[in-house]
Formats: C-alpha cells, sequence, structure tokens
C-alpha cells in the first residue's frame, strides 16, 4: 500500500453515507381523502415488503458498494514473507557480509563479484526496513580500515557504512560473527531476540565447522542466509604458500633470491606466468611456471638492491581460476656498506683466498663488504667505533684471546655478530684452549695419500639456500680434500654441519649464538689447493657470502610474515611501543602499545619497528580462500541449533522486488473490485425491479382504487 493509497482509508466512513441520506432526508406528506381503505389494506403485503426488505437490502448494497470501492482504491493487501525475514513487529536486524577474500570470486551466471550482490542485497533488506526498526552491519573478516559502532535506528549511516566495506585477504571467523551478532540483538530487545540475516557464499572452509553447543543457541533468534552462488572454476587453483627473500643480512649490489613456494590445489596440471618487481624496478619481468596437479613447487625470483634502505619486491600470478590470493608483497630493509675485521696480519696470508671471495675488489665496490686486518689488542677499540658484519680468527687465535676480548666476542656474536673460526693456512696443532662458549674443538691434523671427496651435510639449513635447487637438492660442485682438522662439536649445542669428509669427519659447522652465528671450519682456504679444491670452484663465492651476512639472523634488522587476518603483536625489539608503516599495500599508519596492534587484512609490505628494531613484515593472503568448496544444501554447521532458512541471492535485482513483493503482501484489490461490482449489480436490481413485477402491481392496483371516491375515506400519502 502507497502513502497516497492510504488516504483512501480514511474515507471508509464514506459507505455509511446512503444510511444516513435515507435517515436524514425525509419525503414530504400530504393527505388525501378516500371513500374507502379496502384497496389499500388488499396493497399492505406490497408495501410491507417494499419497506421491511428491499428498502434495507438497498441500503446495504449502496454502502458496501461504496466500502469495497473505497478498499479497493487503498490497495490493501495480505502480509506476505516479509513477517518471516524479520521485518514485522518491532525490527532488530542484524546483517553479517562476508567480506573474506572468497567474495572477490564472481556470482554464478554472471560478472558481478560476490560482494558486490551481497552489499547490494543488504542495502535492499535495509531500505525496506521500518524508520523506528534496530540494525546493525558486522563483517566477517574484522577491518579495521571499515569500523561500525553498534545496532542503530538511523538507516542512513548503515547505508553509508556499506559503502566503505571492501574485501579482504582472510578467512571469516563465523564463531566470533556470531557472538558479536547475538550480543547486539540482546542489547537492542528485551528478549535478546531479532532476526540475523547472514550474506555469504558459503565457503566449506569458514562454515563447515561446529561453533557453539546446540543447545546453547538462543531460540529467539531467527537466522537468515542469503547464500550467493558462485561460478566454478574451470582450471585450478595456484596458490602461494609461503614468500621469503633471505634470512641473511642484505647488502647492495648482493645477488639474493626470493623463494615462493606455490600449491596446485587442483589435480590438472596447469601453466600459470609469475610476474615480479621491485621498488628499484618499474618494468616487470616475468618467467613461466609449470605446475602438476595436487603439488608444490618453489619459485625463485632474483633481487639485487642498488642503494640502502627500505625497498619491496611485488610478486603476481596470471592463469589460474581465483585472483584473491595472487599478490605477494614482500618488503626488505638494505644496509650500508659492512666492514669485515680479520685477526691477523694482511701480508703473511693466513686467511687465504676468504678476504678475495669476501669483497674481490677489496674496496666493497662489488659485494659491500670491506676486509678490515687488526690486532685482537685493537679489537675493542674498532667495535666501539663501528660493529662489523663478521669477525674473522684462526684457531690459534681464539685459544691466545685474553679474558677480556673472550667476553668481546661472546657478547658481540649473542647480540647479532657473525663469527668465524678456521686454520690458517700454515697451521699446526693448536696449543692451549678456545673460549667455553665456542662449544667446540679442533681434532689432531688429518693428511691423507690421496683426496677424498666433500660431501654437504645439512642440507635443509638456510645456509646453502643460495646454493639450492629447485629439487631441494645442494651442489656445490666435484671438490675434494686431502688434509684438515675434523671437527670436535659438543653434544646439544646447537651446530649444524655442512660439509664433511672422510669416515663422516665434519669440517664445517654452524650454530646459533643468541641472536648471531658462529661458523667454524676445519679446512683452510689456500691458493694452491693443499688444503681442498673448494676455493677454486666458483661456488665458493656463493657459499661465503652467507657467513658474513649470517644465514641465522640479523644485526640490526629481521623479517616476518604473517597471513591476512592476524596482528602483528610478536614482533622482536625492546620496549612496548610498536609503529606499523606500509610499503606497499593496504595502506596502515599505526602507533601504540603493540598488545593493542591492529589485525593486517590485506596483503601488503609493512615496517613493524618495536623500540630501535625494525622488521620486515609480509602479509601473506589466506590460502583457504582459493577453495571451490561451497555448502550447497540447507545445513550449514556452523548454524547448528539455531533457526534457520536458505535462500540463494543471484542477484540483488530479483531479491529486491521479491523482498518488496514479500512486504506487500498479497493484493486485495481486485477482489474488493469485484464485491464492488456485484454490489453495484445488486444495487440496480433492487432499486429497479423488473418490469413485469412493476407492472403486475400497478394493475393491481389500478383495480382495486377505480371505484373508490374522496368522500369515502381519507389517507396520507407522499
Amino acid at each position: 500500500m502507497t502513502i497516497g493509497a492510504s488516504l483512501f482509508l480514511f474515507l471508509l466512513p464514506l459507505a455509511a453515507a446512503p444510511v444516513l441520506f435515507h435517515l436524514l432526508v425525509r419525503r414530504n406528506r400530504k393527505t388525501i381523502l378516500f371513500s374507502t381503505n379496502m384497496f389499500f389494506d388488499s396493497m399492505q403485503p406490497h408495501l410491507s415488503f417494499h419497506r421491511k426488505f428491499r428498502e434495507p437490502l438497498l441500503l446495504a448494497a449502496r454502502a458496501l458498494l461504496l466500502l469495497f470501492l473505497l478498499l479497493a482504491l487503498a490497495r490493501l493487501a495480505f502480509p506476505g514473507i516479509g513477517s518471516f525475514l524479520g521485518l514485522a513487529g518491532k525490527q532488530v536486524v542484524v546483517v553479517v557480509i562476508d567480506n573474506s577474500s572468497s567474495m572477490v570470486g564472481p556470482v554464478e551466471d554472471g560478472d558481478r563479484s560476490k560482494l558486490i550482490v551481497a552489499v547490494e542485497g543488504a542495502r535492499a533488506l535495509l531500505k525496506n526496513m521500518d524508520p523506528g526498526g534496530y540494525g546493525a552491519v558486522v563483517l566477517m573478516v574484522e577491518d579495521p580500515a571499515a569500523r561500525f559502532g553498534g545496532i542503530t535506528t538511523d538507516k542512513e549511516t548503515l547505508l553509508d557504512f556499506l559503502e566503505s566495506i571492501r574485501a579482504t585477504d582472510a578467512t571469516g571467523n563465523p564463531a566470533k560473527v556470531l557472538q558479536q551478532a547475538k550480543a547486539l540483538l540482546k542489547n537492542a530487545s528485551t528478549g535478546g531476540g531479532g532476526a540475523l540475516h547472514i550474506f555469504s557464499d558459503m565457503q566449506e572452509s569458514e562454515w563447515n565447522v561446529t561453533v557453539a553447543d546446540p543447545e546453547d543457541q538462543p531460540e529467539n533468534i531467527t537466522v537468515f542466509v542469503h547464500r550467493v552462488p558462485s561460478a566454478p572454476y574451470d582450471i585450478p587453483n595456484i596458490c602461494p604458500v609461503q614468500a621469503g627473500l633471505s634470512s641473511r643480512r642484505i647488502l647492495p649490489n648482493q645477488p639474493y633470491a626470493l623463494e615462493v613456494l606455490l600449491r596446485n590445489d587442483g589435480s590438472q596440471k596447469l601453466d600459470v606466468r609469475v610476474n615480479h618487481k621491485g621498488s628499484e624496478r618499474s618494468i616487470a619481468t616475468f618467467q613461466n611456471v609449470e605446475m602438476a596437479g595436487d603439488a608444490q613447487r618453489l619459485v625463485k625470483v632474483p633481487v639485487q638492491p642498488k642503494t640502502s634502505g627500505r625497498h619491496w619486491v611485488k610478486v603476481w600470478l596470471e592463469g589460474d581460476a581465483f585472483e584473491g590470493d595472487n599478490q605477494i608483497f614482500v618488503p626488505y630493509i638494505c644496509e650500508e656498506v659492512g666492514e669485515i675485521f680479520f685477526l691477523g696480519d694482511e701480508a703473511d696470508r693466513t686467511f687465504g683466498l676468504l678476504p678475495k671471495a669476501f669483497s674481490p675488489a677489496g674496496d666493497g665496490s662489488l659485494t659491500s663488504l670491506i676486509p678490515r686486518y687488526l690486532t685482537p689488542s685493537k679489537l675493542q677499540g674498532r667495535m666501539q667505533q663501528q660493529k662489523p658484519m663478521l669477525v674473522v680468527l684462526t684457531w690459534a687465535s681464539a685459544a691466545a684471546l685474553d679474558a677480556a676480548t673472550s667476553a668481546l666476542l661472546d657478547q658481540y656474536t649473542q647480540q647479532g655478530g657473525n663469527l668465524m673460526v678456521l686454520p690458517a693456512i700454515d697451521a699446526g696443532q693448536v696449543a692451549g684452549k678456545v673460549p667455553a662458549w665456542l662449544a667446540a674443538g679442533q681434532e689432531p691434523l688429518v693428511s691423507l695419500p690421496v683426496t677424498v671427496p666433500l660431501r654437504v651435510s645439512g642440507a635443509k639449513s638456510p645456509f646453502w639456500s643460495d646454493l639450492r635447487n629447485l629439487d631441494g637438492r645442494v651442489r656445490i660442485g666435484t671438490a675434494f680434500t686431502k688434509r684438515y682438522f675434523p671437527l670436535s662439536l659438543e653434544q646439544d649445542s646447537g651446530y649444524v654441519a655442512l660439509l664433511s669428509a672422510g669416515d663422516g669427519d665434519d669440517l664445517f659447522a654452524l650454530r646459533k649464538h643468541g641472536e648471531g652465528q658462529i661458523v667454524l671450519s676445519g679446512l683452510a682456504f689456500g691458493r694452491n689447493g693443499d688444503w681442498s679444491t673448494l676455493p677454486r670452484l666458483p661456488t665458493f663465492l656463493v657459499m661465503t657470502q652467507p657467513i658474513a651476512l649470517g644465514a641465522v639472523t640479523t644485526l640490526i634488522n629481521a623479517s616476518a610474515s604473517i597471513v591476512a587476518g592476524q596482528a602483528p603483536r610478536l614482533m622482536p625489539g625492546g620496549g612496548d611501543e610498536m609503529s606499523i608503516v606500509t610499503l606497499l599495500g593496504d595502506q596502515v599508519e599505526w602507533v601504540g602499545p603493540r598488545g593493542q596492534a591492529p589485525r593486517l587484512v590485506r596483503g601488503g609490505a609493512y615496517i613493524a619497528a618495536v623500540g630501535e628494531r625494525e622488521t620486515s613484515l609480509t602479509v601473506m593472503p589466506s590460502d583457504k580462500e582459493g577453495s571451490d568448496a561451497f555448502i550447497e544444501n540447507d545445513k550449514i554447521p556452523a548454524l547448528d541449533g539455531m533457526q534457520s532458512q536458505v535462500s540463494t541471492l543471484s542477484d540483488e535485482d530479483n531479491f529486491r522486488r521479491e523482498l518488496q513483493s514479500s512486504l506487500a503482501g498479497a493484493g486485495l484489490c481486485l477482489p474488493f473490485l469485484l464485491l464492488a461490482f456485484l454490489f453495484m449489480l445488486a444495487e440496480g436490481l433492487l432499486s429497479a425491479p423488473p418490469s413485469k413485477w412493476k407492472d403486475s402491481g400497478n394493475k393491481d392496483s389500478d383495480s382495486k382504487i377505480g371505484g373508490a371516491t374522496p368522500a369515502d375515506s381519507g389517507v396520507e400519502t407522499s
């Protein structure tokens, strides 16, 4: 019923107009004298019928004609299913909109995203609420960029809030959302009841879980599920599972590899295109990757920064089924040129080819590493001026350290420094003991008549990341040795053996020491190959860089990765004050206590700083959202125990028309018009009887009145 049509309801009293007219308007009467009443006595039955029956029926027909005509013009209707949508009586409605990553996919048989259809459906629902009804909008993924205070009667505020809703890269939490919706309904109504409308694609990864005990579910809340159907996948989805640049410190001109682990969620083989570009390079490059069905593959993206500072790498996929999880943003911090302290004399060639491997030109122009030679006595003074990237000393120097220098190196490594201990080129058996915090020592020198091959141990260590092929194997080339000091590693010290020879003698090992690392070698790296042929191999240059840059941790900066929807509250650093800034992706500028850090719901490259410690933070898209498994029936485990009705929302325009039709109900205009027409016919028949009845009545009256004379009697007539 429209506002204009409702005015006819106020005119319903006009239906009594014929009755009032009959009562108020009296006929004028005059007296006529007749000689006798016998003729009128014979007409009395006819007059009685006219007065007692036909005239009241005529009044009733006219009144009902006006009544039903006015009701038809008022366009009344029976209440429709709108009452079953929670839009009848006192309205308390909470709308839940699924803004998880899966909602960016297209709706079935349409070219619009599922989120757009869901938002427009919610808009139609809110617009049809009564002005005094209570409403609220809750998001499946809590988005700091789109927040609403609570339940309200201000529909314009609710409709404006819908405009701010964007898809996230996270997975929704039905348990949390349902709890929040129940709290809103409880606060808005005395009985805690109302209607809960859910607009979602009903992805199994979110809704195929039991969130509460069915017996604890409130009975006065009715849930209406508006399922947005998803377009089926024709090809598999390729999902990024992990992405990391390097656990080492990053310097200018050093080559690195961004490792991205991809997963094929389908059984069909698929070729995808992996694109990437960096902050220092605006032109994107790409590589084609073949993904076997139901398999994972590690893809390496080359990265080589030219300048120090904050940088990022963007990687995106093309050619798979789902676009919502195809972008990755990886930040990193490139440091300034660093120094390596060699505790010894450059002239005696104690360290062999190792300094050249770190810095071929000796000035840091190629690797950003500069060798510095100094005596142990000068170490403390230099370290107070600048912390080096690496400190290198021989086993003999380690055994000769005084207590102060030993404590200084111990503290340096525990605070994130790198330390390497190796034999001198002309080393013999070491006299004395090395510091206890090294947790290792040398066995007697082994000299073999023939060379034996060097074997890679600990292939899973991050130390070998630059020499690991796509199949996971580490290849250093063919290297041999015939002279070495086997390492004696203390049990439970944490050392990982990286190279071995002979009968399993460990020759190269690494362990984490506090936040830094210690590298031990039983091999010297001479020029002539007396110790081994390893320095002559090209892989030796690649192998030495993790020694200086740290394969386990960093001195200043760290890197971390979280999944969209999580809060970065476990970042390293001292103090409680934390800041988050965006390098690329969803814009976030936040400062506050780390325990109150916001959830990052979209992929991006961020810098999270706690105290003086900065962490390069990568927010990965959820790997669950690319699934094509959706709940198709009316049984939704997450809503178990709650009164629920499930319908399909494939087009918001159809939903809007159905909603308005249901609220309007079944129209009564046509039935009322038919009734008005019937009473109009009845009125015509009663006001003008058939002529044969009228003629017979007139003849009978004339025959009985014909013999009367005016003197016989007197009758009043009108």
